[in-house]
């Protein structure tokens, strides 16, 4: 009973980090990008 109790919290703790990573990961990639381009056009042409 034990042994199922825990890795039934395992599961879930691993879970929860994998949602965390499918999540930040997309995040930190278009935000970098984002601030890429946004870099990148302020050397070409700056704003003002």
């Amino acid at each position: 009973m034990m042994t199922e109790f825990r890795s039934n919290s395992v599961y879930t703790d691993w879970t929860a980090i994998a949602l965390l990573l499918f999540t930040a990961v997309p995040l930190l990639a278009v935000v970098g990008t984002a601030t890429f381009f946004v870099l990148q056009n302020k050397e070409k042409a700056p704003l003002g």
